[in-house]
């Protein structure tokens, strides 16, 4: 168990100490190595603490999503905007690409609708927060008004843009730049060398 996991929980925030313990799990083994034991133990809880905290295994998992697309949202929504369209959006794709690769486990569990609850008011909140600023830039790019956060409708022009860098944000995280790179960090060698060209192809000026 952390030290930031044990400050929470002798500070009586069992719920936050639970989280903070599942993420470290997620993190080290990916959301298929995680389990409610594992995160009773590492927070040093009974077997039985999850479950009472969050109605099972789904609820603690849609918890730590929520936080994942709150740090999503402070990394998209405070990127540098230039005022040019096409530079705003391949800034936001850049910026996706980066968080995934930056939290692979985390990633991960946002993307899976079976394990985490979509119909969650706060869940949805945090998602819809966490793209404002991709929005945007993909409305201007697309040429459209921007977006009403009140009316949470499809919009086709999203859809395009968040396809693109969910793709290349799993193709990051599932490895493939190492079939193009050889180099230490072909991870990195990608996001830095291949990543904006491939943006610029996509939404030129």
């Amino acid at each position: 168990m952390s030290t930031a996991t044990r400050s929470s929980y002798h500070h009586g925030d069992l719920k936050a100490a639970l989280i903070e313990a599942s993420e470290e799990i997620i993190r080290a083994e990916g959301v298929e190595g995680f389990t409610l034991r594992k995160a009773a133990k590492s927070a040093g809880v009974s077997p039985g603490a999850p479950s009472h905290h969050f109605s099972g295994t789904k609820g603690l998992l849609t918890a730590i999503a929520i936080r994942t697309f709150e740090k999503l949202g402070a990394e998209l929504n405070t990127l540098p905007s230039s005022g040019i369209p096409a530079q705003d959006l391949r800034t936001q794709g850049l910026g996706y690409v980066k968080f995934a690769a930056l939290h692979p486990g985390l990633f991960r569990l946002i993307c899976r609708v079976d394990l985490i609850d979509f119909k969650d008011p706060n869940l949805m909140q945090a998602a819809f927060e966490a793209m404002a600023s991709y929005e945007h830039a993909a409305a201007a790019y697309f040429g459209y008004e921007p977006p009403d956060p009140q009316k949470r409708i499809f919009r086709p022009y999203m859809a395009s843009a968040m396809a693109t860098a969910h793709g290349l944000a799993h193709m990051v995280i599932e490895g493939r730049p190492a079939l193009l790179f050889e180099t230490p960090d072909p991870i990195g060698t990608f996001i830095e060398t291949a990543l904006p060209s491939i943006l610029l192809a996509t939404w030129p000026d």
